[in-house]
């Protein structure tokens, strides 16, 4: 019996020993693992940075792109509204209804007394030179004409 129980001692330390082994093998393995999973994440996280930096600027060099077109076609819609503008103006010019009311003002002229003819030459004059002025007093006036007109 003595022997059965020399036997389970001598294997009982046996297990504990080679169960000290184990864990000293297991906690190098885990240390190595978790060096390796370290490494790896690192190398995961500088992946993903320079992906977002390169991202980052695709999409900076994109908006540049749009903002030119957005500023080319406002440039091209800007020239087809100044062209409008220049062929309205030209037909306005041409039109018979300036010509009638070129004559109209000859003949209301022809009849006005010496002093209103100068008066009304210094600011047919000053209209000319100023014609955004002219053409807002006579907004303004228009305005205040039909204002008091409906008073009424």
């Amino acid at each position: 019996m003595a022997d059965t129980t020399g036997r389970a001692h001598d294997a009982l330390v046996d297990v504990k020993k080679n169960a000290g082994d184990l864990a000293v093998k297991a906690g190098d393995k885990a240390g190595v693992l978790a060096s390796k999973a370290g490494d790896v994440a690192g190398d995961l996280a500088a992946k993903a940075g320079d992906r977002a930096g390169d991202l980052a600027a695709k999409a900076g060099d994109k908006a540049g792109d749009l903002a030119a077109r957005a500023g080319d076609k406002a440039g091209e819609f800007a020239v087809m509204a100044g062209d409008k503008a220049g062929e309205l103006a030209a037909k306005a010019k041409n039109s018979d209804l300036a010509g009638k009311a070129g004559e109209l003002a000859d003949r209301a002229r022809s009849t006005m007394p010496d002093e209103v003819k100068d008066a009304a030459d210094k600011v047919v004059t000053q209209a000319k030179n100023r014609p955004w002025v002219t053409a807002a007093v006579a907004a303004g006036a228009l305005l205040l004409w039909r204002m008091l007109r409906r008073k009424k």
